[in-house]
């Protein structure tokens, strides 16, 4: 039996070849080729299986997809990627794949906050142009080690994030909704406080929650301007979390130290972007988790999730719906 797969996100062909190096037996894997609605259509009226990533799995997809059994999710923000209410109505099971996703969005984090703090993504930007900055940025950049950083979330990314920092020798502090078990904090060497208290007190904020009714614009104007001058503000988790507005208000007033962003309210981001022009902001278009190593990973775990399928075994990673 062939278990036909749509994965759901355009894919060039470099990266089919890493899934079909992947792919075991007893599966098809259909692609999408662009944006074409009659295509999507066509190939989500075979699908049996979908593999969702950035791009959002909508119920009209679902009800367009009369032949889907299971959906499986590359990473773990479900949250916003997938209509949980119409798969969970014809009872198609959901699973993630968190392989590999908190170890690559914590290293991609930090590259953030060194990129930031010393102005990378500019002087490269103009050293390519013949633009030679050796001194401009000795009394503004900042460096990472010893410095105060603040990770909202110390989910599994979080913890990631906290455990990367360790030989920065920085002070960490983290909020969560969740209380932390005591060992894990003195083993990741964070203490925890309240969310006014992170967001005043820090040199870095990094966050790492999922986009829900609580966390959507839960940086907004107030908060920014609740932070200290030169505070640097990390966002590799989901672009709503931030009001972006209010960012770029931030920046223009130069009341911030800067911004990394890898998530952005509106995605794809369409035209320049408008914090193209600031050079203490790196921008990443949503892929922070993407390298091939976990990307290999994580196609091995989908897969295997799609076997037991197949077998009628208990999924890995299933989401209670």
């Amino acid at each position: 039996m062939t278990t036909r797969i749509l994965y759901f996100v355009p894919a060039d062909d470099k990266l089919r070849a890493l899934i079909e190096g992947e792919k075991p037996d007893g599966f098809i894997v259909e692609y999408l080729d662009g944006d074409d609605e009659a295509e999507r259509l066509a190939k989500l009226a075979e699908a049996e299986v979908i593999m969702v990533g950035a791009r959002r799995l909508t119920e009209a997809d679902v009800a367009a997809a009369p032949k889907l059994r299971l959906v499986l999710h590359q990473g773990v923000g479900f949250h916003d990627t997938v209509a949980t209410t119409a798969i969970r109505d014809r009872q198609i099971p959901l699973a993630i794949t968190p392989g590999g996703t908190p170890e690559g969005v914590a290293e991609h984090a930090i590259m953030m906050m060194l990129a930031v703090g010393r102005r990378l993504a500019f002087q490269d930007s103009e050293l390519r142009a013949g633009r030679w900055h050796s001194n401009t940025f000795r009394a503004e950049a900042r460096g990472l080690g010893g410095a105060r950083v603040g990770i909202v979330g110390l989910g599994r990314i979080g913890k990631q994030v906290a455990k990367r920092l360790i030989p920065f020798e920085c002070e960490v502090v983290y909020h969560d909704i969740l209380d932390m078990d005591p060992a894990v904090e003195h083993a990741l060497r964070v203490t925890r406080v309240g969310f006014d208290d992170l967001i005043r007190t820090c040199d870095f904020v990094t966050l790492h929650v999922p986009l829900t009714d609580l966390t959507r614009h839960m940086i907004g104007a107030d908060e920014l301007a609740a932070m200290r001058p030169g505070t640097t503000l990390i966002n590799c988790a989901r672009g709503p979390v931030v009001a972006e507005p209010a960012l770029l208000a931030a920046l223009e007033r130069g009341h911030l130290g800067g911004a990394g962003l890898d998530v952005f309210e509106v995605e794809p981001v369409a035209g320049p972007s408008p914090f193209a022009g600031f050079r203490n902001v790196v921008l990443t278009p949503h892929n922070a988790p993407g390298t091939q190593d976990i990307m290999r990973r994580k196609f091995r775990e989908m897969f295997d999730n799609a076997v037991r399928f197949q077998r009628g075994e208990s999924l890995e990673n299933k989401i209670d719906l």
